[in-house]
């Protein structure tokens, strides 16, 4: 019972990564450094989306086409030999094709979403390894990506799901920010953004969500 327990809380924890939430087996021992095709696929997948917002489309497709690339080949490698389940590996470069297939000619609005939910992949990857910043600051990217999004969109029951999803993974998280050198500054600055970004929608809500994303910078920061 209290395996099956534990692996439930992993599953409702982890349903907050995208619309349709990501299902993942329970942490496994954590391995070295992240590996540098997985800090490349972070990085492809938030330019994507960067890019998408800002309505650059050929640069979109570019960072798009090279999240598909790595997905589908020195990721999946390296996941593999973390021991990540194939069936989560096949979920991720599924993510991944969607988006590179999208960029060429849908909405850019969908394109960014569509390497959201790829990115939601990322904090589930990075805990297999041994990092100085906890897996868990990527969730609060996302989200705040998500948060972004969905206010662009004039989706305001998602927008609200997501803000509610922020303020659950920020509650996970507050804890060790505030013992770390620093942190009561960042804890407190971050508290009062969760707490606006639950109550707003529209364009104050897009502005607020991109004030996350920069806060994220901070809770990075406390990590030294």
């Amino acid at each position: 019972m209290r395996l099956g327990a534990v692996l439930m809380l992993c599953v409702i924890a982890l349903a907050g990564c995208g619309r349709k939430g990501v299902e993942t087996t329970a942490t496994t021992p954590r391995r070295g450094p992240v590996p540098a095709s997985l800090q490349a696929v972070e990085s492809a997948a938030e330019d994507t989306i960067d890019f998408a917002v800002a309505g650059q489309r050929a640069r979109a497709v570019r960072t798009a086409r090279r999240l598909e690339t790595a997905a589908d080949g020195p990721v999946a490698r390296d996941l593999h030999t973390a021991g990540v389940p194939d069936s989560e590996i096949a979920g991720f470069r599924r993510r991944a094709a969607v988006v590179a297939r999208l960029a060429p000619h849908a909405d850019l609005l969908r394109v960014a979403l569509a390497s959201n939910r790829a990115f939601a992949y990322v904090p589930i990857f990075f805990a297999r390894y041994a990092t100085k910043v906890p897996a868990a600051v990527q969730g609060l990217d996302h989200l705040d990506y998500e948060a972004k999004l969905q206010a662009i969109a004039h989706d305001e029951l998602s927008l609200r799901g997501a803000a509610l999803q922020l303020a659950r993974a920020w509650r996970g998280l507050r804890g060790d920010v505030l013992r770390r050198p620093g942190g009561a500054r960042v804890v407190a600055r971050y508290d009062e953004h969760v707490a606006r970004l639950v109550k707003l929608h529209g364009g104050a809500a897009r502005r607020e969500a991109q004030h996350g994303l920069d806060l994220v910078d901070e809770v990075e920061g406390v990590y030294g």
